[in-house]
């Protein structure tokens, strides 16, 4: 049942990392299920889904992690109900995703002005940077790129007449053009 399920993904074109990801979780449930002695002739049921869910609240795993379990075995619903193998749609991502305490979502720590500013002035001194690096600053301070992202950009992605650089997401999606002040030609070159 995996291999196929892992096929249809494939078929449907998911990234080979969602691929991975969505068929590990399910090995995970499946596995829980046997250790349950859960019956393994029943696929997927909302009363197994629910257990496996409580139980991963028990073991203290990550919110986040929950919830991309529950993205997973939604989609791996999803294709057991297309299949007809199961009957109804057993989850409900806006049911079922734990909610974020409000106030609990992870804090992250912003540069102040000043601390830009120093970043800045030490980049824009050629003796201690080179082009390359100060680009780099300058995606990063003023695109809100991430660093993965980043890190996959090559030089055919940069636009040097329409000042623009095409930069790729998640499974190579490709996110709207960033264009700014950056003068990319006067960096890049």
């Amino acid at each position: 049942m995996l291999e196929r399920f892992q096929q249809w993904l494939i078929e449907d074109g998911k990234s080979p990392k969602t691929v991975e990801s969505y068929c590990n979780d399910v090995k995970q449930f499946q596995k829980y299920l046997q250790k349950e002695a859960v019956n393994e002739e029943t696929s997927l049921s909302r009363y197994s889904f629910v257990r496996y869910k409580q139980h991963l609240l028990d073991e203290g795993f990550e919110v986040s992690t929950i919830n991309n379990k529950v993205n997973s075995l939604k989609v791996y619903n999803d294709y057991l109900q297309m299949k007809g193998i199961v009957d109804d749609n057993y989850i409900q991502v806006s049911k079922d995703r734990v909610a974020i305490a409000s106030g609990s979502e992870q804090m992250v720590e912003a540069l102040t002005d000043i601390e830009v500013d120093r970043i800045l002035a030490y980049a824009e001194d050629e003796n201690h940077m080179s082009i390359r690096n100060r680009l780099i600053i300058h995606l990063l301070l003023y695109t809100a790129v991430r660093v993965s992202e980043l890190v996959s950009i090559k030089l055919n992605d940069i636009d040097f007449v329409q000042h623009t650089l095409m930069v790729r997401g998640k499974g190579g999606k490709v996110i709207k053009p960033v264009h700014h002040t950056i003068q990319i030609t006067k960096l890049a070159s």
